[in-house]
């Protein structure tokens, strides 16, 4: 298990879903990748390679690069592992985290027709099984934390023993911390919820990824929270 500790953890990270697929909720992407007609997957994976360079290039010194995927962020984890391999980037030298829990099924096209969707929620633990053997083949030498992507109470995840059951035993196969990322009305009850949670009498979560507003910081106090009861392992 490659993860440092909590003091030596990177602060800032790179969120690989504007990159990973060729449509995204980001305002004036026609001036960076062009219209929609001038997206191939290569011209997509240059881009990334752009931002990835930057990112290493200026990383303070005594941290390391933080790069984010998710299953659902297009081909996020296979540039990503692309590019890492490429430049014979050992697994010390980056911290990778990727999410689990929905599928990207826009088929690498820009826009869908109205209400159709780019991504499906599923949090089974078939599902799980198979994202995460996805996530294996492209960045698993890598991968520091594995998240549950937009952990709910609606989705299930949260009361299902076997699904924490499949996410305990990815951590000690595989040794991944294991983690959840929120953001909805009720993320704080989630995450209250999240700190209850034991597999065989070990926390099940190590970290939190959490919608936080400045200006309206309501999810300070259960994240001071989420520090003390995981030791520090929060983001």
């Amino acid at each position: 298990m490659k993860m440092p500790p909590p003091s030596q953890l990177p602060n800032l990270g790179l969120g690989m879903a504007a990159l990973g697929r060729p449509g995204y909720i980001n305002l004036g992407r026609d001036a960076i990748f062009g219209n929609s007609s001038s997206r191939p997957i290569e011209a997509m994976q240059s881009q990334a390679d752009l931002v990835l360079d930057s990112l290493f290039a200026n990383t303070s010194k005594g941290s390391v690069p933080w790069v984010d995927c998710a299953r659902s962020y297009g081909l996020s984890e296979q540039f990503v592992g692309d590019y890492l391999k490429r430049n014979n980037i050992k697994p010390n030298e980056v911290y990778c985290s990727s999410k689990w829990g929905y599928t990207y099924v826009a088929d690498w096209n820009v826009s869908l027709d109205r209400g159709a969707p780019h991504e499906v929620k599923d949090h089974s633990v078939s599902n799980f099984l198979k994202q995460v053997e996805e996530t294996k083949h492209f960045i698993g030498h890598y991968v520091d934390l594995y998240q549950i992507h937009s952990a709910t109470f609606e989705s299930g995840v949260m009361d299902d023993a076997d699904i924490h059951k499949a996410l305990h035993q990815c951590r000690e196969n595989l040794g991944w911390k294991i983690g959840l990322s929120v953001s909805s009305p009720k993320q704080d009850e989630v995450m209250r919820r999240a700190m209850e949670i034991e597999v065989d009498g070990h926390k099940l979560f190590d970290s939190v990824q959490c919608t936080y507003n400045v200006f309206g910081a309501t999810s300070c106090s259960c994240l001071v929270g989420c520090s003390q009861g995981w030791h520090g392992h929060h983001y």
